[in-house]
C-alpha cells in the first residue's frame, strides 16, 4: 500500500517563506482529525502565511497565484505529540556514559538540533523534553520559536532534579578524584532549602515544567532501578515552590514507594511507572495524576541487554528486567 500517513504541520514546516506569501493548498485524499474514528475523505486545507486558515471537503481549484501540494494518494492528521523525550542524547552503550569527558556544550545543543528536526519529520510537532545536560533544550526552543531553527514546539525541563548519587546526579560513576561537588544549579539537592533552590534555579534558567527522579534509574550508573530517592518534605518543596512558579512537576520513577511519595506530594505525571500496581493507580486517580509509560524505551533497553558489554555491568541486568513489562 501506497498511502503514507503525513503530519499537516510538518508539510507546512518545509514551505519556504517566499512560497508562504502565496496561499499553499493541500489536497489530500483523507484526513484524521482525532475528533472520532472515522476518516473525511478528500480534503483541501489552505495555508496562509504559516497558518492553516481553512479545511474544505473535496479537492477545491487551486488559483494559478497558490500553490497546490498533491497528496490525494495519503491519508494526513495533525501533528503528534509526545511527551517524554531526550532531544540531546541517543542512548548508544557504553559510549554513552563517556560522552559527558569528551562532549563539549556545543556538541549537545548541535545534537539536540539534528534531533528536534528528525523528530519534526517524522510526525511529532510538540514535544516535552524531560532532561538535557546544559539547558541546550532551553536555547534550542527559543531558536525554533523565533525561527531560527527547524523543530517542534519544546516544553523543556532544562536539567532535571536528583539527590546525591540518584538517577540524574551528574556525578554518579565518576571516580572521587575527579568526581564535581554537585549541588542545586546541576539539579542536585539534599533537603527542603536545596529543592526550592533548583526549581527556581530551572525558573531562572528558562525551563517550562520541572523533572525530578523520584527512583533510582535503569541506565544509572547505581545498584538500583526502584528505590526510592526523595524524602517527602523534599517531593512536598519541590511542588508547592514548582506551583509558585506556574510549573508542572513531571516524576521519573519505577518503583512503587518512589511513586507513592511522589503522588501524594501532588505531581503532575508520573514518567516510566514500571512497577506500578492496583494502589498506585487508584491512588493516581484519586490524585489526578496523569501516567506517561514510555513503552518503547523499556523494549530498546530490554532488547540492548542481550548484548554482551552493550552496558555496564551494573546496568545490564536491570535493563534486562524492564523491558517485558
Amino acid at each position: 500500500m501506497k498511502n503514507t500517513i503525513k503530519s499537516i504541520l510538518v508539510a507546512v514546516a518545509l514551505l519556504p517563506v517566499s512560497i508562504l506569501q502565496a496561499a499553499t493548498v493541500i489536497h489530500a485524499g483523507n484526513a484524521f482529525t482525532g475528533t472520532d474514528d472515522k476518516l473525511t475523505g478528500p480534503v483541501s486545507l489552505i495555508i496562509d502565511n504559516d497558518t492553516i486558515s481553512d479545511i474544505r471537503k473535496g479537492h477545491i481549484k487551486v488559483a494559478k497565484s497558490d500553490r497546490l501540494i498533491d497528496l490525494s494518494d495519503s491519508v494526513i492528521l495533525p501533528g503528534l505529540m509526545d511527551m517524554h523525550v531526550h532531544l540531546s542524547s541517543q542512548q548508544s552503550g557504553t559510549s554513552s556514559y563517556l560522552k559527558r569527558f569528551t562532549l563539549n556544550e556545543a556538541d549537545y545543543a548541535l545534537a539536540a538540533a539534528h534531533y528536534a528536526h528528525k523528530t519534526l519529520m517524522a510526525g511529532f510537532t510538540t514535544v516535552r523534553n524531560l532532561g538535557d545536560s546544559y539547558n541546550e533544550t532551553v536555547s534550542l526552543r527559543n531558536a525554533i520559536n523565533q525561527g531560527m531553527a527547524t523543530g517542534p514546539r519544546i516544553y523543556t525541563a532544562a536539567k532535571s532534579l536528583a539527590t546525591t548519587g540518584g538517577h540524574a546526579d551528574p556525578s554518579n560513576g565518576m571516580a572521587k578524584r575527579i568526581r564535581p561537588d554537585t549541588g542545586p544549579a546541576a539539579g542536585v539537592i539534599n533537603g527542603v532549602a536545596e529543592a526550592r533552590q533548583a526549581v527556581r534555579q530551572r525558573y531562572q534558567d528558562g525551563a517550562d515544567v520541572i523533572k525530578i527522579t523520584a527512583t533510582g534509574g535503569v541506565l544509572s550508573v547505581a545498584k538500583s532501578g526502584q528505590n526510592p530517592q526523595f524524602m517527602n518534605d523534599e517531593l512536598d518543596a519541590v511542588v508547592a515552590t514548582a506551583k509558585d512558579y506556574g510549573m508542572t512537576v513531571a516524576v521519573h520513577a519505577h518503583g512503587k514507594e518512589g511513586m507513592i511519595r511522589a503522588i501524594k506530594a501532588g505531581v503532575t505525571s508520573i514518567e516510566h511507572g514500571t512497577y506500578m500496581d492496583e494502589e498506585v493507580m487508584a491512588l493516581m486517580k484519586e490524585h489526578g495524576t496523569y501516567y506517561v509509560p514510555t513503552i518503547l524505551a523499556g523494549e530498546f533497553v530490554a532488547e540492548k541487554a542481550k548484548i554482551d558489554g552493550y552496558f555496564p555491568d551494573i546496568v545490564r541486568p536491570k535493563a534486562a528486567a524492564i523491558g517485558p513489562l
